[in-house]
């Protein structure tokens, strides 16, 4: 008969079910932006967490203390090159001049327009 070795006659442990941890929220790259809706979340929120919740409620951060100005975005000083498409005006962007000739406005904006 082959020789048993110490290794064959160890025995096998049972797996320890996972550790449940009430502040892991799994947050990783694969969360495809998922959000929980605020008034009815998956987790509840850490008891450490409360106090913060309830002081940021009252006393908001002031975000222009903790970031800064904003400055405007520069795209050709990003990417070191100009196109046709950075100087684009698009829906997003600020329009401080009047729709071009024979453009049509949705009947309602047009009713209101002519009221005043």
């Amino acid at each position: 008969s082959p020789a048993c070795t110490s290794y064959q006659m160890t025995p096998q442990g049972h797996r320890a079910p996972p550790k449940i941890n009430p502040d892991n929220y799994g947050m990783d790259l694969n969360s495809d932006d998922s959000t929980d809706d605020e008034a009815h979340p998956r987790k509840p929120i850490p008891t450490w967490a409360r106090a913060l919740q309830k002081t940021w409620y009252y006393n908001p951060p002031n975000l222009l203390e903790l970031f800064g100005t904003i400055l405007p975005l520069d795209l050709e000083d990003i990417f070191k090159k100009s196109k046709p498409r950075y100087h684009k005006r698009t829906s997003s962007a600020v329009w401080n001049s009047p729709p071009l000739q024979g453009t049509r406005l949705p009947s309602s904006l047009a009713y209101s327009l002519k009221k005043h």
